[in-house]
Order: C-alpha cells, then sequence, then structure tokens
C-alpha cells in the first residue's frame, strides 16, 4: 500500500499451472512473510513474499476453494497448520512448512463440501473450535485439543455436532471477539446471527432483490458490516436479542417468525457518473458514507474525511485513512 492508500503490484510470483481458487497467509512472524496458494488442479504453493520465491510445492488429488492459517504452542514451540476446504466432504489440516497432509475433520452426519469455515479461539473455554457450513445448509463442529494438534497422521477426527442451520450458499463465518458469544453467518441472499453456545438463531437479515452478500464481521459488541460483491458495505447495530450484555438476550429464539431487522447506521458505497469540465461524464469512483440518525431519519452525506471530522455517531473511518494533506489541515482546523 502507498502512503496515499493505493494498491501497487510488488511482485508477480509464477508457479500454477492452472487458474488459483484460493490464498491464505502461511505464517504468523513478521520475519517469515509466508503465503500459501492453490490452484483448480490440486496445487499448493508456499511462497516466501519477502523475495518472491516459491519454496515449497505439492500436488494433491482435489481443489481447494478455501484455506485458513492456524497456529497453535506445543510447549515452546510453535507449529503452523492449513485448514483447507474445497471439492471434497471434509476439511484437510496441512503442515503450513511442508504443505504435507497431517489429518482430515471428517463428517459422519450427512457429510458433504464445506462453503465456508472459521476457526473460534475462545478465550472463556481455552479451546478451539473449526465451525464450517456445508454446501447444504449444515453446520460442522470440531473440536481441536491438544491432543489433536499434535496429531501427525491421516487418522480422521469426526465433527462434535452436526445441526441443520438452513443457510444455503454461505459466504463466510466470523465469531464475536467481543463478546465470544456469538456467530455471523453471511450468505448471498441474507445474513444471520447465531448464538455460538447451542447455535440457535438471533436474528435474520434479508439483502435486496439487487444485491448478494459476499462476507461480514463483528466491529463491536452490537455491531457488524456486511459487504456486497460489488463493493458497498453496510452497517447495522443488533437488536437487544443478540446482545448477551441485554436482559432481552435470545429473546426471539424458537419464533416463527424471523428476528426484527436491525437500524441501518453506516452505509459506505461506491459513487460514478462524475462531470467532467467539458460536460462530458467520466467514470470515477469516490467513496461516500451515508450517516443515518438512531430513528433511521434524516440521512446525511460524507466522505471518509468528512466523516472522520465530523463524526456524527462512531465513524469507521480511522486516522490511518487520512493522507498527509488532509492530516494537515485537519490540525489547522484544531489549531
Amino acid at each position: 500500500m502507498t502512503p496515499e492508500l493505493q494498491i501497487c503490484p510488488r511482485a508477480m510470483l509464477f508457479g500454477h499451472t492452472a487458474s488459483i481458487t484460493c490464498l491464505s497467509k502461511a505464517s504468523a512472524s513478521s520475519d517469515k512473510q509466508y503465503i500459501v496458494s492453490a490452484s483448480e488442479s490440486g496445487e499448493m504453493c508456499l511462497w516466501d513474499v519477502n523475495d518472491g520465491r516459491c519454496i515449497e510445492f505439492t500436488k494433491l488429488a482435489c481443489a481447494h476453494t478455501g484455506i485458513q492459517f492456524y497456529q497453535f504452542t506445543i510447549g515452546t514451540q510453535k507449529e503452523g497448520r492449513l485448514l483447507c476446504n474445497g471439492h471434497y466432504p471434509e476439511i484437510l489440516v496441512v503442515d503450513a512448512t511442508s504443505l504435507e497432509v497431517l489429518y482430515s475433520l471428517v463428517s459422519k452426519i450427512s457429510p458433504d463440501w464445506i462453503s465456508s469455515m472459521s476457526i473460534i479461539r475462545s478465550h472463556r473455554t481455552q479451546e478451539d473450535t473449526v465451525v464450517a457450513v456445508s454446501v447444504t445448509g449444515i453446520l460442522k463442529v470440531w473440536m481441536i485439543t491438544a491432543e489433536v494438534s499434535k496429531m501427525q497422521d491421516l487418522d480422521p477426527v469426526f465433527e462434535e455436532e452436526s445441526k441443520p442451520i438452513y443457510c444455503q450458499g454461505c459466504q463466510s463465518i466470523s465469531f464475536c471477539s467481543f463478546t465470544q458469544s456469538s456467530l455471523l453467518v453471511v450468505c448471498s441472499k441474507y445474513w444471520r446471527v447465531f448464538d455460538a453456545g447451542d447455535y440457535s438463531l438471533l436474528c435474520s437479515v434479508p439483502s435486496d432483490s439487487d444485491q448478494s452478500w459476499t462476507g461480514g464481521e463483528f466491529i463491536a459488541a452490537d455491531k457488524v458490516i456486511i459487504w456486497t460483491e460489488d463493493g458497498c458495505s453496510y452497517i447495522y447495530k443488533l437488536p437487544a436479542s443478540c446482545q448477551s450484555a441485554s436482559e432481552h438476550f435470545r429473546s426471539d429464539v424458537g419464533k416463527t417468525k424471523e428476528g426484527s431487522i436491525p437500524p441501518l447506521i453506516y452505509s459506505v458505497v461506491v459513487c460514478s457518473d462524475k462531470q467532467k469540465d467539458g460536460g462530458e461524464q467520466e467514470e470515477e469512483e469516490e467513496v461516500e458514507v451515508i450517516c443515518l440518525r438512531p430513528s433511521g431519519f434524516d440521512s446525511e452525506l460524507y466522505t471518509p474525511k468528512q466523516l472522520y471530522r465530523h463524526r456524527p455517531l462512531e465513524a469507521p473511518v480511522s486516522p490511518e485513512t487520512l493522507s498527509v494533506s488532509s492530516r494537515q489541515h485537519e490540525e489547522e482546523l484544531i489549531g
């Protein structure tokens, strides 16, 4: 990233003979910056991004569509693992250094391809959990204990729980690190919040007819950001039934009607069709942030820099996103 927050290519890495399907980091330390890539022909490459070298290569009989890096500690030694899912009915656990398949997370009940998965590191239980949703909308849960982490053979690890949550087309799964009690599951046509304890449905929000959700994250105990495939983002305030600190927590569980739709408090969209000096239309992208009052009325429009200066609610734009010139202007205003 340049100081002006522009993306600038640093290197082009060659090593695959087929289209690349997924990427992931493969190390946690800053001195060893490794990434791993996988292709639709089953190839996996481990790269050192400092010099662009391919330092390890393997080819499997299956194609990955998702990879997540996972690090744990055995004594004083830190080990890295890659959790891979794709066009096969299990999750493969791969050594992050040798790219060797160590063992697999297997389903006894309704095995199927995995759409999305997430690694939950709970400070409350001191256990790591892998949560995944299959293409048929069944949630799977595997416990990663210390004994499982040390495994280096091909014995399968079976799921602890398998529960239908009716989330077809799952795009992402996120754990709320603020409360350690909620899961956000984003599908293309709706997103839902579940209780991380028993995976009960707490809230469900459909998308507009012309939108397709592609991911989401918790940004606070009571707020989530959801984004679409065309680059728009929306920040919602969760209802009290989704907040573990509220006396109304889980109040909508078991009701036939879906939970109340949370109020939209921010909308970050990309605008175009700007006028040129000659009256012609020019396709220029400019980010604008629409801020809504808690009541949902009296919306105001800001650019990210204006939003940071004004802060009508809790602006999601940090000082790092301001350019040097805007920071100087900010200091002048404060002075």
